[in-house]
């Protein structure tokens, strides 16, 4: 009696759990197989981007090789055209890549200004690495530093010598050679300071700042003995310019008074002792 009873209720409930799925499939069924098609289309797509994306890698690395080993062989011109293509369209790590080396062949074909316009572009473009972007500013910056007035040089090196940078060594350097060559001595000497004391600054920038150290101290000295010599040159013209002593009589000629006779008025000669002979004897 107990197992029928127990089998009637296992045959109810298989009945309402079935109804329960019918009445869930014919609400929820429409939504269920979009979801699966969606899904089905999203993971085709994403396979088929990444093989889309892997082949436009392979190929692009393909073209950067190309290009590069041109200027390899010294024939950078034929691989302008490659770079640039390659900075535009490629994947960012290759158009990247291929930037900085499309500015390097232009430096070395003398193109300065285009080199510098293209090193700048590539430090704000969106998406690049930060170490990356930030060679391409100090890059940008060092091809300015004998043209660009000292403002400029801060502006364009102030963000890169932060504490911690990547590239503070560097922009410290620069920035202390602008400074010098703008007669800032005491930025110079900070700047150069500021590397002599890293202990994490590479040995060879650390020769070059001690360099730049010693000329900051003849430039100071210079124009220390520069100041002393102006104002000795002042102190002397100051005196040229006093009156002279006026005359006790101008215009009136001295007068030379005759010594004093010390010598005795000249007696006349004594009269003959003998007496003239009497006329009338």
């Amino acid at each position: 009696m107990v197992d029928s009873n127990d089998s009637f209720l296992r045959e109810v409930k298989e009945e309402i759990d079935r109804e329960r799925l019918e009445n869930l499939w014919k609400r929820y069924g429409t939504l269920i197989l979009g979801a699966a098609a969606l899904l089905i289309v999203s993971v085709i797509g994403f396979q088929t981007w990444g093989w889309m994306a892997k082949t436009a890698a392979e190929q692009a690395g393909a073209e950067y090789q190309k290009a590069l080993q041109s200027v390899l062989d010294g024939k950078p011109g034929d691989s302008d055209g490659i770079f640039a293509e390659l900075s535009k369209d490629a994947p960012k790590g290759y158009a990247t890549l291929a930037g900085l080396q499309l500015a390097a062949t232009l430096i070395e074909q003398g193109k300065t200004a285009e080199a510098r316009k293209k090193f700048d572009e590539l430090s704000k473009r969106s998406g690049v690495d930060s170490l990356l972007s930030g060679f391409a500013a100090l890059q940008a910056a060092s091809l300015r530093l004998g043209e660009a007035d000292f403002t400029e040089m801060q502006n364009r090196l102030n963000d890169l010598a932060r504490v911690g940078g990547a590239w503070r060594f560097n922009a410290h350097e620069l920035l202390g050679m602008a400074a010098l060559k703008a007669g800032k001595l005491d930025v110079a000497r900070s700047s150069f300071a500021t590397i002599l004391g890293d202990g994490d600054a590479p040995p060879a920038m650390r020769q070059r700042a001690e360099f730049r150290m010693a000329q900051v101290a003849a430039s100071e000295g210079k124009a220390k003995a520069e100041t002393v010599k102006g104002n000795a040159e002042k102190s002397v013209g100051s005196e040229n310019t006093k009156p002279e002593a006026t005359k006790s009589e101008a215009g009136k000629p001295e007068v030379t008074k005759p010594e004093a006779d010390k010598s005795e008025p000249t007696k006349p000669e004594a009269a003959n002792s003998e007496e003239p002979a009497d006329a009338n004897k």
